[in-house]
């Protein structure tokens, strides 16, 4: 193994000089759990069968995303870790230091959450805060009132689509 291979190593597993070991391990644990999580839905039987949903088929969807969710966040931690290292060694003060989720990344667990609450909050509270969120991912807090009224025009206009033209009952937060 050779010597940069075997340091990433000693940063994953967290034993590595200034590898933000805290970091590591935390994401570490989360990856572990989720995949426990992952393996007590397989528990539960296959998620379909006769070409129907079973119980188990959203415990297996939850435990797949959150799994490789928390190994990405991992492996981004060991590689920040990599990164504050070379900086260190560089003496390069002046980046930034820390990592944040991409926009992808992000996006990507703003869709999840979209999805997951959906049904309880309702269309209008959760598509509103949803594209409002996109919006001001992509394009900052800078007229954020405008934004908030998009937001609102596309949720109307979106409701008003399915409820009217494609007479598409939506979740409502009111019952």
């Amino acid at each position: 193994m050779s010597r940069s291979s075997s340091s990433l190593l000693a940063r994953a597993l967290g034993l590595g000089p200034g590898s933000s070991a805290g970091a590591i391990r935390f994401h570490g644990v989360l990856a572990l759990l989720a995949l426990g999580y992952l393996i007590g839905g397989l528990a539960m039987g296959p998620p379909l069968e006769a070409g129907k949903l079973t119980p188990s088929f959203f415990p297996l969807l939850i435990g797949v995303l959150a799994t490789v969710l928390c190994v990405l966040q991992w492996w981004s931690s060991v590689r920040s870790a990599a990164a504050l290292d070379r900086d260190n060694a560089a003496d390069e003060g002046d980046r930034p230091r820390g990592r944040r989720l991409s926009p992808e990344l992000t996006l990507m667990l703003a869709t999840l959450v979209y999805v997951l609450v959906f049904q309880t909050l309702g269309y209008v509270l959760s598509t509103l805060v949803y594209v409002l969120g996109v919006m001001l991912l992509f394009s900052g807090l800078d007229k954020w009132l405008s934004k908030a009224l998009i937001a609102l025009a596309i949720t109307a206009v979106g409701f008003v689509l399915f409820n009217q033209v494609f007479n598409v009952r939506l979740p409502t937060l009111w019952g």
